[in-house]
């Protein structure tokens, strides 16, 4: 094993697959969560309270939502000095910024590219990063943390990719953050034009449209406001394209162009 004592603080659906998935690759790993969860469950051997001192660990995992990684931070750095951590956000400039502000330098941004549309540790599962990208972002961390986040990644069945924060963000902002937002702004608009009636008829177009329109709040709000640079632009383009769509619905050539563009960069899309 890469490390023997795993710490995850933040034990929801991604924190829990994270602990299944290492549990499935190293049977004999210790799982230790620290979350505000009083009940404790599978796979995790200890679940502490937040406020309990920290356990030994060899690599954190930071499983919580983003405007919850400074104070997090700042403890692992005055609590544990120079120890290895890593995250499953689905920011990373921010967390490299307080990562540096708070003194680890230890940290290295991770950010597999899974999830589910219902939060929690019920819907938590060991192959939810089975062959999935794990964006690593390895900023000024020494090759010890590195190589620690990527053996976590490895043994969770993904392939990692090496970037940069910037770019990062940039592209999840198209490719994550964006669909976000459309989806949930998609449902709401739906289910303000239609009552219970309408919406029991719909078919498989809205529930696949809006399969993320679940997504909680408590995460995406932080991701949002994390990355507003970067989405901001791309938001406004989408409301452009609808906006001329709406003038141009009765337009052949319009509506055989937005079609034949959208077709094209879905058949882009790897199979999952």
């Amino acid at each position: 094993m890469p490390f023997g004592r795993l710490l995850v603080v933040g034990a929801g659906l991604l924190g829990t697959s994270v602990a299944l998935a290492a549990k499935r690759r190293w049977p004999g790993v210790h799982l230790t969560a620290l979350d505000a969860t009083t009940r404790s469950h599978a796979p995790f051997d200890v679940h502490l309270d937040p406020e309990a001192p920290l356990p030994a660990f060899d690599l954190a995992v930071l499983a919580v939502p983003v405007d919850a990684y400074a104070a997090c931070m700042r403890r692992l750095a005055r609590e544990a000095p120079g120890s290895a951590v890593t995250d499953v956000g689905s920011v990373k400039r921010r967390p490299h910024l307080e990562a540096a502000a708070a003194g680890l330098t230890g940290f290295v941004g991770g950010h597999p590219m899974a999830g589910g549309s219902r939060p929690g540790a019920e819907h938590a599962r060991a192959t939810l990063f089975d062959d999935r990208p794990w964006f690593l972002t390895r900023g000024d961390a020494p090759e010890g943390p590195v190589a620690l986040a990527r053996a976590l990644a490895d043994g969770c069945g993904a392939r990692v990719i090496e970037t940069d924060p910037d770019s990062h963000d940039a592209t999840v902002a198209a490719i994550s953050h964006l669909p976000q937002a459309v989806a949930s702004v998609l449902m709401a608009t739906v289910a303000e034009a239609a009552d219970d009636a309408a919406l029991a008829a719909a078919a498989g177009g809205l529930r696949d449209s809006t399969r993320i329109a679940e997504g909680p709040v408590g995460m995406w709000q932080p991701v949002f406001a994390s990355n507003a640079d970067r989405l901001a632009p791309l938001v406004r383009a989408t409301a452009a394209r609808l906006l001329s769509l709406a003038d141009q619905l009765d337009d052949p050539a319009a509506v055989r162009a937005l079609f034949a563009a959208a077709n094209a960069g879905r058949r882009r899309l790897p199979p999952l």
